[in-house]
């Protein structure tokens, strides 16, 4: 076989990968929106981000911030499946102020190695599929 057909036939498989990863990251983002939107009202979701993370509850300005983080990161995860690259570069610029907002603000106490372990996965998958994306 040709090396031409096969990476023909990987292509495809990759953007399928691509497109599940990105579904997961938007189910993600979606969650975190409402965490951060609910804490921006003041509804408290504590005992529900207590089970899922160790990130602080947010109120007021921080909440809002946070939210905005989040939709700049959906929307790179739309623009990736969507095989556009400059959604890998939002994503990641969202995702890197995701992590470090609430250090800057509240210290290190709330390092959670965990989400960064995460991020970095996710981050690291969206950047070896950057060859699939068009400009």
């Amino acid at each position: 076989m040709n090396d031409n057909n096969i990476l023909a036939l990987k292509k495809p498989n990759r953007i399928i990968y691509l497109r599940i990863v990105c579904t997961v990251s938007f189910i993600g983002g979606l969650f975190w929106l409402i965490v951060y939107l609910t804490d921006y009202t003041g509804l408290n979701l504590l005992t529900l981000q207590e089970k899922y993370s160790s990130r602080l509850a947010f109120t007021g300005s921080s909440a809002l911030l946070m939210a905005f983080f989040t939709v700049l990161s959906c929307i790179g995860v739309l623009l990736m499946w969507r095989l556009k690259k400059i959604g890998f570069y939002i994503y990641f610029a969202s995702q890197f102020l995701l992590f470090n907002y609430p250090l800057l603000v509240s210290g290190p106490e709330y390092f959670d190695l965990s989400e960064l372990f995460f991020t970095t996965i996710f981050i690291l998958f969206y950047g070896a599929n950057l060859g699939s994306m068009k400009k």
